[in-house]
């Protein structure tokens, strides 16, 4: 993250709003995403990223279609080690494909 936008992440994070809220639960699903990466090192994992925790589904998001064929062979392992390892409450993968964006 930027330098110059911390500050403004401060005072938001200060005040009483839903936007706090959203925040702090970008700010958890990031941290989760850089916890995940312990799991495999493994090249294809590289294109798959988490983008959401609702309820008892991860929602995944790969940018290749490619990268969900490992994946999907391997979902219950995922599965056990984000219940056993991050201690999320996750039964359920949901897996869309995102490409990453170009430079605007």
């Amino acid at each position: 993250m930027q330098d110059d936008a911390r500050p403004l992440l401060t005072q938001l994070r200060a005040q009483a709003s839903p936007l706090r809220d959203l925040i702090g639960h970008a700010e958890r699903i990031a941290a989760l995403d850089v916890a995940l990466r312990r799991w495999t090192s493994e090249p294809w994992f590289q294109s798959i990223r988490l983008a959401n925790i609702r309820g008892d589904t991860a929602v995944l998001f790969a940018t290749n279609a490619a990268a969900l064929v490992p994946l999907r062979y391997r979902q219950q392992a995922l599965l056990d080690y984000m219940r056993e390892q991050l201690r999320l409450p996750c039964t359920k993968l949901e897996t869309k494909v995102r490409p990453k964006l170009t430079g605007r």
